[in-house]
């Protein structure tokens, strides 16, 4: 696991009361941040240095993505949740907001899912898998089909990734992401949770997102206009301003 470091460190705003000496404010949580299938921490790096402002951000590479070393097999989206938790914990990092994009947000909600207390709240930006393209084909058409309305060098990006992943691997991978249920974990993650999308992501479509937020215990819906998946790389201000009231309600 290669943690690509932290973007920022907030001081919590506090207000001394003259009377009692005691400090009151909004503490401001930290945030993680889970890249999807075949990508890194890379394609969080604009997000990342927008949040930095006000959040210690910390964007991973996890096992056989990126930088770090490549397991001997393709890891399912429990192992993975299972890093990823492991890391939560090894930083020492309470009350934090977990974010995952695409493929990464079957992994933050499994992590809950398991880990009930982990982290105060949670992100989900163009979640998979939308049972309506439940097939290799389908998302393999969808993800054609975003391509065509992202910026070239997003799509540079990703198949950077894509390539130093390889595809072997992604397609292994693949079959473990379409083989996990998010829909049936999410109703496990009792505490609040945001899910994001671009109002032109065909991967993660605008009923598929009003579902999951209907099964979800505590969650609600903000979609970007005219944005396709990736809002985190291309529209990142538009992004950390969807997500600025929700993260500063999980502060306090």
């Amino acid at each position: 696991m290669d943690v690509r470091g932290t973007f920022g460190r907030a001081q919590d705003e506090k207000n001394e009361n003259p009377e009692t000496g005691e400090t009151a404010g909004t503490e401001r949580p930290p945030v993680v941040l889970v890249h999807g299938i075949g990508m890194s921490g890379e394609y969080f790096l604009p997000f990342a240095h927008t949040l930095a402002t006000d959040h210690d951000v910390f964007a991973l590479d996890l096992p056989g993505y990126g930088t770090t070393p490549t397991p001997p097999r393709a890891l399912t989206v429990p192992e993975l949740g299972e890093v990823l938790a492991q890391v939560i914990r090894a930083l020492g990092l309470d009350g934090a907001v977990v974010v995952g994009h695409s493929m990464g947000c079957q992994i933050v909600v499994d992590t809950l899912a398991r880990n009930p207390g982990l982290c105060a709240g949670y992100v989900l930006i163009g979640p998979t898998v939308d049972p309506a393209a439940h097939s290799l084909p389908a998302l393999a058409w969808r993800l054609l089909r975003d391509s065509f309305g992202e910026p070239a060098a997003n799509n540079a990006v990703v198949l950077r990734n894509y390539l130093r992943m390889g595809p072997l691997r992604y397609l292994r991978t693949a079959r473990h992401m379409l083989a996990d249920r998010i829909e049936e974990a999410i109703i496990r993650c009792e505490i609040p949770g945001l899910v994001v999308r671009g109002d032109r992501d065909p991967i993660a479509p605008h009923g598929w997102a009003v579902d999951l937020v209907r099964l979800a215990p505590d969650a609600g819906l903000v979609e970007i206009p005219d944005a396709p998946h990736a809002v985190q790389y291309n529209r990142p201000h538009d992004l950390a301003a969807a997500c600025a009231r929700f993260l500063k309600a999980v502060g306090r």
